[in-house]
């Protein structure tokens, strides 16, 4: 029987000097995304909790405060894709982790699980509180994978639930997972399932603890497409050692590192912060709600292969307002129409700032390449709306993603000096 959580509170992040390990080896190439906008890039050194090492090209060491630093991505990989997403398991955290994991053992207290594809790295036990649940076997199509992903996300039966291959659904008490079979305690007793005949394992949403939000913070996306929110993190340039927002440690090559962002008090994610409003004007009956880090039909945020850590999946017809109070100077994001659309879709993005256009894209389809919104001044602005607006074919697959949204406050002025 599990424990009604009493998870302790999450501390602010401290980016952390790693110690005792092998010298740095300079072996990925990383962009660095600056909050001036001036990009940086280099090989990846260090990282240590005040800056980012880089060797340039004259083979000397460049440092970047981190304060100032949006993202760092490898370069080295732009044109290699995640492994698809329907081969492995994939575990979901109360913390906005999905980690493509194998769960190995669960007891009362803990989730012990292997990477599917760092196959030499150690397991990784995570406190069982957090998990949301497992989807073992992920379906093939991604309008299958959403409405997966979307069972699990948005469950609220107070009873845990694993349905099986056949898709017989059966509710009760879990107790663990040992040799790979699942037990639970029904109310027609003890029921055992093989984790190879199991679709997913979903908890009770009542015994699920949510960290509270941390005001720092780092977002990782790996190769294999996971993404972790660590509030501590480091790194010699061989190895990537991070504490998860949720308090477990883990660490992994700095070749599996594909991006990392950080948020903090002037460093803004925007999916973190409730719209005044949202309105939805669908083209005929049918609207969709906006999903938060996921597409719009519940899947993984993807454009033309590259998987997206946050942001906000919406189809043509939908706008959404937050209201700033003049406390921001800056807009960024990128956009596109989501790779679930198969490349139909058809959309137009707009940006208005006190209901005056600042930004509007072309055209755009599901097979155009994402567009970086140019900075969108917000010096003097009170509201912020997002539209997507309807192009061609109505809205036939218009799934949108507004990608890594993020707001620069006023006083990132003089962090970034």
């Amino acid at each position: 029987m599990r424990p009604h959580p009493a998870f302790p509170l999450i501390a602010a992040l401290t980016l952390v000097v790693i110690a005792d390990l092998p010298a740095a080896i300079a072996q990925v190439k990383v962009r660095v995304e600056t909050i001036s906008g001036e990009p940086v890039s280099g090989r990846f050194l260090r990282l240590t909790d005040s800056q980012l090492e880089l060797q340039n090209e004259s083979g000397g060491t460049e440092s970047v405060e981190l304060k100032s630093v949006l993202e760092i991505s490898a370069t080295d990989f732009d044109d290699v894709e995640i492994p698809p997403i329907s081969k492995t398991p994939w575990i979901f955290l109360s913390t906005g982790d999905r980690l493509r994991m194998t769960p190995l053992v669960i007891d009362d207290e803990s989730i012990v699980a292997r990477w599917n594809h760092f196959t030499a790295l150690p397991p990784v036990s995570m406190p069982l509180e957090l998990c949301r649940g497992i989807v073992t076997t992920v379906p093939a199509t991604v309008a299958q994978q959403g409405h997966a992903f979307e069972r699990l996300l948005k469950h609220q039966e107070k009873v845990d639930l694993i349905t099986l291959s056949n898709g017989d659904r059966v509710d009760g008490e879990f107790e663990g997972l040992q040799d790979e079979q699942f037990t639970l305690d029904t109310s027609i007793g003890k029921v055992q399932t093989r984790i190879d005949q199991t679709r997913s394992l979903i908890f009770n949403p009542d015994l699920i603890s949510k960290p509270r939000p941390a005001d720092s913070f780092a977002i990782i996306l790996l190769s294999d497409g996971s993404t972790l929110h660590v509030r501590t993190i480091g790194s010699d340039g061989d190895l990537i050692i991070a504490e998860s927002i949720g308090g477990f440690e883990f660490s992994i090559p700095v070749t599996a590192m594909r991006e990392i962002r950080f948020y903090d008090s002037n460093r803004i994610d925007l999916t973190r912060l409730e719209p005044a409003r949202t309105t939805l004007r669908p083209y005929l009956s049918m609207s969709r709600e906006p999903n938060i880090n996921r597409n719009v039909i519940g899947g993984f945020m993807t454009l033309r292969g590259r998987l997206m850590s946050t942001g906000f999946g919406v189809t043509s017809g939908t706008s959404q307002t937050w209201i700033l109070d003049r406390q921001y100077r800056q807009f960024r994001a990128t956009v596109g129409v989501d790779d679930a659309a198969q490349g139909i879709g058809s959309v137009v993005f707009q940006i208005l700032v006190d209901g005056t256009l600042a930004w509007q894209s072309e055209i755009i389809t599901g097979k155009s390449a994402p567009v970086a919104v140019p900075p969108v001044d917000l010096s003097a602005a009170n509201e912020l709306a997002l539209l997507v607006q309807f192009a061609e074919r109505g809205n036939v697959l218009d799934y949108a993603n507004w990608c890594q949204p993020v707001l620069i406050r006023k006083s990132a002025d003089s962090a970034d000096r």
